[in-house]
C-alpha cells in the first residue's frame, strides 16, 4: 500500500489559519511554518496502533486475558464495515498515521476480496496505513495480507518453520515471530532456529516484562534479528496487566535507546490490552510519549 501517511496528508488547516489571525504576518507564517514542520516530523515515525488493543471493545471494556480466544470470536462477529469505520476514525483522530491490524478484525475466514477492497477504502479515507497483519502465519494469513498489501505478519507460529520460511519466500511477505512465553534470548531465539533473510522477530516489551527479562539488553541480544516492535508496558512481572508507556516495569527509554544504537529502522506499533478501560482514552499520550523518545 502506498504510504498513506504522504499521499493522503489531510492537514487541517485551522492551525495555519490560526497562527496567521494571531498577529504579524511574519509572525504568522514562522508559527505556520513550525506548525508544518511538526507535522512532517510526526508522520515521519514509524508508529502504529495495534488494533489489538481493542480487544475488550465488545464488552464494553472489561475481559480477563484468559479469554482472549473467546474475545477475537465475538470481535470477528461484531466487526463489520459500520465498525471498522468507527475504529478507524477513533485511531485517526488520536493522530497516528498507520495500523498494525489485529486479525480478529481481519479474520481469514469473513474477509475475501470485496470486503478488503471495502477495508482498504476506508483505511485510505482515515489516512492510514496497514504495516503489519498481527496474528498467526499460515496460508490464510498469507492471503489477507495479500488481499490488502500487508507486507508482515507479525504473531505465532501456526505452520512448521520450515514451511513458514517456503510460503514467506513465495509470497514476499515476512513473518515476525513474537515473544510470549519464553524467559530469554536463547528462547526466543530457539522458536525461529536463529532466523533467516524472511522469519524474524516482533518484540513484545511488556511480555519481557512480563517474563522478567531485561528487554534493552535482551533486544541488543536479539540484534537484527528484531524487525518489528510493540512497545508495552506492565505493572509487575509474573502478570500481565498493561499501563501506559513508562508507568510500568519495563525499562522504555532503555529499549529505545538500543534501538537506536543498532540502527533499528522498523516499526513502533503501540500495544496496551488493559481489561478495565478504554485504551482509546490513553492513545494520544502513549503516541506523544513514543514521540518524544523518537526525536531525543
Amino acid at each position: 500500500m502506498i504510504d498513506a501517511g504522504f499521499e493522503k496528508l489531510q492537514i487541517s488547516m485551522s492551525g495555519v489559519i490560526a497562527a496567521f489571525r494571531s498577529g504579524s504576518p511574519t509572525t504568522a507564517r514562522t508559527k505556520a511554518v513550525s506548525a508544518k514542520s511538526a507535522f512532517y516530523f510526526r508522520i515521519k515515525m514509524k508508529i502504529a496502533f495495534n488494533t489489538a488493543n481493542l480487544v475488550a471493545r465488545v464488552t464494553d471494556y472489561k475481559f480477563e486475558l484468559k479469554n482472549w480466544g473467546a474475545q477475537a470470536t465475538k470481535t470477528v462477529e461484531q466487526t463489520d464495515e459500520m465498525a471498522f469505520r468507527d475504529i478507524c476514525r477513533e485511531i485517526k483522530a488520536a493522530g497516528y498515521n498507520a495500523v498494525e491490524l489485529w486479525e480478529a478484525h481481519i479474520d481469514p475466514l469473513v474477509m475475501n476480496g470485496e470486503r478488503a477492497q471495502i477495508w482498504k477504502q476506508v483505511l485510505d479515507e482515515n489516512g492510514l496505513q496497514i504495516v503489519a497483519y498481527a496474528g498467526g502465519v499460515r496460508p490464510e494469513s498469507i492471503e489477507v495480507c495479500r488481499l490488502l498489501g500487508i507486507p508482515q505478519i507479525c504473531g505465532g507460529l501456526r505452520i512448521p518453520l520450515d514451511e513458514a520460511t517456503k510460503l514467506c519466500r513465495e509470497s514476499g511477505i515476512a513473518f515476525n515471530y513474537e515473544n510470549h512465553p519464553e524467559k530469554s534470548v536463547e528462547e526466543i531465539l530457539a522458536k525461529i532456529e536463529g532466523g533467516n533473510d524472511v522469519i524474524g522477530l516482533a518484540v513484545d516489551t511488556g511480555w519481557l516484562g512480563t517474563q522478567g527479562v531485561d528487554a534493552p539488553q535482551a533486544i541488543r541480544a536479539l540484534s537484527s534479528r528484531v524487525r518489528h516492535v510493540h512497545v508495552k508496558d506492565v505493572k509487575a512481572p509474573g502478570g500481565h496487566e498493561t499501563c501506559l508507556l513508562g508507568q510500568g516495569v519495563v525499562d522504555i527509554p532503555g529499549v529505545f535507546a538500543a534501538l537506536k544504537e543498532m540502527g533499528y529502522d522498523g516499526w513502533y506499533s503501540w500495544e496496551d490490552e488493559p481489561e478495565d478501560r478504554n485504551p482509546m482514552d490513553s492513545a494520544r499520550a502513549n503516541r506523544e510519549y513514543i514521540e518524544k523518545l523518537l526525536s531525543q
